[in-house]
């Protein structure tokens, strides 16, 4: 039997065992002694990198955090618990970790720790409040006999969510509605109250929920229910505090861009364009505006697309400017805007007929005409990556990133 409580982020797990140690192994073997490998310990208010130092030292094997991890927990790397654990290493470790959310994942040479899906409807960092709701939002099964009424039901939701609130505020209704139609003479097989929120989700157009900031004492939490794109900006939309410490440019992109779950395209006219190593320090800040101001300030410019679930980044963009103002002195005989198109009007008939035409600069266009030019410039960029474009753009997801030669 074991008891998880997450008061004041404490964790008490209880397993029976025995415990020793082995030596070092490939990734098969490495599986197969996390689960054969019994033991025991005893963490009294402990950072969790104390603790996973303490299984690794019975393990053998290096323990770590992802950066996604740190940035899922608590107090990152200083989120303290306390744990009683006894079996096999694997569920030691699998039951200390599952309390925040987290799993493990073996390679050749250590093991590191990731967030779980579930950790995606809390934007930013947990708090211990949030992740109670969430445990309560998957753990509990409702079910009902045949019969039932909208009000029990409407009864047994607020009971079960009490000190919780709802938007929109009819959800618990939308709820009530769906299980209408499930419903036989038998009643209801049991259901998790994460699954009836994805249907409701699925039928209403509101996809995604989240559990909203406790931003002071006492705040009552809120299950949001939104569509895809409110998502994704509420997503940039949270605050948060970073801190990197001479790495490279284009690796703190590509983490803050795996924060927002945004697919991130990097274009550069120069290709050593990011590849420098940075510090930055930022502390209360919007995520989009924190990617934003770090493309900036390395003379990039940033265009978050919600709608299409995209982040672009382009620099450097002072020698493209430059460049762009040079080739037009020499085309023109002037520094300037350039042209980006032109109207030809038929004049006469025959072989009298001629044309006039007006050059356009991009000041000229309309500004849907300027954004359909966008849009195709970027289409045909996209085609020649794939193509082959002999290095200009990368593109990368949260994951490493590959360049597109």
């Amino acid at each position: 039997m074991k008891t998880i409580s997450l008061r004041n982020v404490i964790v008490t797990v209880l397993i029976i065992g025995i415990g020793t140690g082995f030596a070092r192994a490939d990734r098969q073997e490495l599986l197969a002694m996390l689960s054969r490998q019994k033991a025991e310990f005893d963490f009294k208010d402990i950072t969790i990198t104390e603790a996973l130092d303490n299984i690794r030292a019975e393990l053998g094997e290096k323990i770590v955090l992802s950066d996604e991890a740190q940035w899922k927990l608590p107090h990152g790397e200083s989120t303290r618990l306390t744990a009683s654990l006894k079996g096999s290493l694997s569920d030691c470790l699998t039951d200390m970790l599952n309390v925040f959310f987290m799993r493990y994942a073996v390679s050749d040479d250590k093991i590191t720790i990731y967030p779980r899906a579930e950790l995606e409807h809390i934007l930013g960092r947990p708090n211990t409040k949030q992740l109670e709701l969430l445990r309560k939002i998957y753990s509990i099964r409702m079910t009902f006999r045949g019969g039932f009424s909208t009000e029990s039901l409407l009864e047994l939701i607020c009971k079960a969510f009490a000190g919780a609130s709802f938007l929109p505020y009819d959800v618990p209704q939308r709820i009530s509605e769906i299980f209408k139609t499930m419903s036989t003479d038998k009643g209801i097989a049991p259901v998790s109250f994460a699954v009836l929120l994805e249907q409701v989700g699925d039928k209403y157009k509101t996809p995604r929920w989240y559990l909203s900031g406790m931003d002071f004492p006492g705040q009552t939490p809120v299950i949001r229910m939104v569509n895809e794109e409110d998502y994704r900006e509420a997503v940039l939309e949270q605050v948060v505090d970073i801190s990197f410490k001479d790495e490279w440019a284009d690796v703190i992109i590509q983490r803050l861009a795996g924060w927002t779950g945004m697919e991130l395209f990097v274009v550069k006219s120069d290709p050593s364009w990011l590849e420098e190593d940075i510090s930055v320090t930022m502390q209360n800040i919007k995520l989009g505006q924190a990617l934003r101001n770090i493309v900036s300030s390395l003379d990039g410019e940033t265009d978050i697309d919600f709608g299409g679930n995209y982040i672009e980044i382009e620099g450097p963009m002072h020698r493209k400017k430059v460049a762009a103002a040079a080739r037009e002195t020499k085309s023109s005989g002037r520094a300037g805007e350039g042209y980006v198109g032109k109207i030809s009007i038929p004049m006469g008939e025959g072989e009298d007929k001629y044309f006039i035409e007006f050059m356009l600069r991009e000041s000229d266009l309309t500004e849907e005409l300027r954004k359909l030019r966008k849009d195709k410039i970027k289409e045909i960029i996209r085609k020649f990556s794939k193509a082959g474009n002999n290095g200009l753009e990368i593109t990368f997801r949260p994951q490493p990133y590959t360049v597109l030669n």
